[in-house]
């Protein structure tokens, strides 16, 4: 499962086109996975998307592992956006890219501590944001 957030680093993306497709992404998230994801029956992930702006830029570049609630079995996969993208460039495509990545990352996380977490759903999210971001 995922539930995705987003950071943004200044007022001047407020309205912007990264900042709506990020929203989009997160609503078709929310519409997509189940409603119980976060009971703690199985884990999920929560990919947070940082994007540099006039305040705030991320510390790091790539991914970086979060927060890990072991009742609510989520954890956090913080992801760096590149200016570029939140300039507007290929928003579509970092983003299908960067939440498969975090998935990946979140899956090794959760094998090495034998806790389910089930790749298939969250690729049936990625499809539908895919899908919606076109």
């Amino acid at each position: 499962m995922i539930a995705i957030g987003n950071q943004f680093g200044g007022p001047e993306q407020r309205g912007s086109l990264v900042h709506s497709m990020l929203n989009k992404a997160m609503n078709v998230a929310a519409d997509v996975r189940d409603a119980s994801y976060n009971d703690g029956t199985e884990a999920w992930i929560n990919p947070i998307f940082i994007l540099p702006g006039s305040v705030s830029k991320p510390e790091f570049e790539g991914y970086k592992l979060g927060h890990f609630s072991r009742e609510q079995k989520g954890l956090v996969v913080m992801i760096a956006v590149p200016q570029p993208v939140a300039n507007g460039e290929d928003i579509a495509g970092f983003v299908g890219m960067s939440l498969r990545e975090a998935v990946r990352l979140a899956a090794a996380y959760f094998a090495e501590r034998g806790i389910s977490f089930s790749t298939l759903k969250a690729e049936k999210i990625i499809l539908a944001i895919e899908a919606a971001l076109e």
